[in-house]
């Protein structure tokens, strides 16, 4: 089957320094018998064996938007498949309606606020066959608004390709790892109150956080930061993948504190896959990520979150017990040819029904 996926206006699709939807995507695709392609923005620093078409981002909006639409009738796919941005995607689809597609969305489609803003969202949604959230959570949340769209609303949770995660949870520093955005919905703030507490009853212990980003909320973020010691902190800012990599390679302990319904959880996969032990908030798709391998904060406060993150610095069997839990359990359930022979089924069934 050939398959655009066509992603969200500013997206590149860099191979160095993709973001998590980017990464999603590639790992859904590597290895793939489909006839894929990628149709995104110029300005990638590097590019992998994945097929993109590139598109010139200048111009106005509808000029854009054209390029994109010859650009993929050109290609003449089975099917598309289009990532986040439903404004965009409900016009290009829109001129390509012949052609089955669904909106892949990796995030919460927020409640609409009134009659006009249903009216609006499901005007735009009439482009679409099917929806894919990366989710169940997600996904429930999306019908219990729109329940209209049931018959072919779908989720398929984020996978991960673990051997590009490498971490051995018997050979690790007793470092505790953020990655994520520098922002207030990521939950940097109860984090950063967490560890102040925690940080100066156990000098042998250092905290990483990896913040991407970090310009947007710059000073925000920056007051989070000075609430820590200093000497026990390293912040690293929009840091490339492979540094990412080797930070969560050698922690012992990862949190994830978001305060937001997180969509699914992708850096909770990650920090399992490396083996570290997981402190979550359980917001939203976080649950879904980690099962039951993860200590679970019962509210997002910086008292909850120190309570979690005494419990594994002080107990050493509980700290491996489910770091190795976890890492079996990502290397099982989150597996890229488990979750990527579910999308095939799903793609498969989408045109299908459009056909039928």
């Amino acid at each position: 089957m050939k398959i655009a996926i066509v992603l969200p206006p500013g997206y590149t699709f860099c191979a160095v320094e993709p973001n998590s939807i980017e990464t999603v995507i590639r790992t859904l695709s590597a290895g793939s018998t489909d006839d894929i392609r990628v149709f995104c923005e110029t300005g990638a620093k590097a590019r992998d064996d994945i097929p993109v078409t590139e598109i010139d981002p200048g111009g106005n909006r509808l000029v854009r938007r054209k390029r994109m639409i010859d650009a993929v009738k050109a290609f003449a796919p089975d099917y598309i498949e289009f990532h986040q941005h439903a404004i965009s995607a409900s016009a290009i689809a829109g001129a390509l309606k012949a052609i089955p597609n669904s909106l892949y969305r990796h995030n919460y489609v927020k409640k609409p606020k009134h009659l006009i803003d249903r009216w609006r969202n499901v005007w735009r949604n009439r482009s679409f066959n099917s929806f894919i959230f990366v989710s169940e959570a997600a996904k429930a949340n999306f019908l219990s608004n729109y329940p209209q769209y049931a018959g072919r609303t779908y989720a398929v949770a984020n996978p991960i390709d673990a051997s590009l995660w490498p971490g051995d949870p018997l050979v690790k520093d007793n470092t505790i790892i953020f990655s994520g955005r520098a922002a207030p919905e990521k939950g940097l703030a109860p984090l950063c109150d967490a560890l102040a507490e925690v940080l100066p009853r156990h000098s042998e212990w250092k905290a990483v956080l990896v913040l991407n980003r970090f310009g947007v909320h710059g000073d925000w973020a920056q007051a989070q930061i000075d609430k820590l010691p200093s000497a026990q902190v390293t912040v690293l800012k929009d840091q490339p993948l492979d540094a990412v990599k080797a930070q969560m390679k050698s922690a012992a302990v990862a949190v994830m504190p978001s305060v937001w319904e997180e969509p699914f959880g992708l850096v909770a996969l990650e920090a399992h896959a490396a083996g570290c032990a997981v402190v979550s908030s359980g917001s939203g798709g976080l649950r879904e990520a980690s099962g039951e391998h993860a200590v679970y904060a019962p509210d997002v406060t910086g008292q909850a979150l120190a309570k979690g993150l005494e419990r594994l610095i002080d107990d050493e069997a509980l700290r491996l017990n489910l770091a190795h839990s976890g890492q079996a359990f990502v290397r099982e359930i989150h597996t890229r040819d488990h979750r990527a022979t579910q999308l095939r089924n799903i793609r498969q069934e989408i045109v299908a029904k459009a056909k039928a």
